[in-house]
């Protein structure tokens, strides 16, 4: 019975954590449009309508120009079928090593995760990213739920077990 307390327990919390998606993509060659900035794009599946915490390493390389700029980053994440929520968000960005960045956002549906360099010299920048992982965040409901479940079969089991 303990076992199964254990193995129901961690599946709860696997379940109550939402599902994430990881991925490794590079923009070391990144398309460049009219302007001149550096941009890459990730697309998610059939993501369920919530709040997702997004996180990525990025390296901003510097191909000629000022040394350090800050740099802004432009997210857009949400439906490929309309438009979608634009987030512009600032990193002080240095031109050696990797950085960690990560932000909420919410999203839904078939989405699609746009990483753009834009401010001061974008052309004189590459943009390189890698460990891109989206991770679903819970409602406080859910753990209510989950601590519901826990305790019931916690009283269940009690009530169960022989008297002595």
């Amino acid at each position: 019975m303990k076992k199964f307390l254990v193995s129901l327990a961690l599946t709860a919390m696997t379940f109550a954590t939402g599902s994430a998606f990881a991925s490794s993509e590079s923009c070391d060659d990144p398309l460049k449009s009219k302007l001149g900035q550096s941009f890459c794009y990730e697309v998610f599946d059939n993501l369920a309508p919530g709040m997702y915490n997004v996180s990525f390493e990025y390296e901003a390389s510097k191909t000629g120009g000022p040394l350090d700029r800050t740099l802004d980053f432009a997210f857009l994440f949400d439906s490929q079928k309309g438009p979608g929520t634009f987030d512009q968000l600032s990193d002080s960005t240095k031109t050696t090593g990797w950085n960690t960045y990560s932000f909420v956002t919410k999203a839904g549906g078939d989405s699609f995760l746009i990483f753009a360099l834009l401010g001061v010299y974008p052309q004189k920048f590459s943009l390189a990213l890698q460990n891109i992982t989206v991770t679903a965040v819970p409602e406080p409901a859910t753990y209510a739920m989950l601590l519901a479940g826990l305790g019931a079969i916690v009283f269940v089991s009690r009530r169960r077990r022989p008297q002595e």
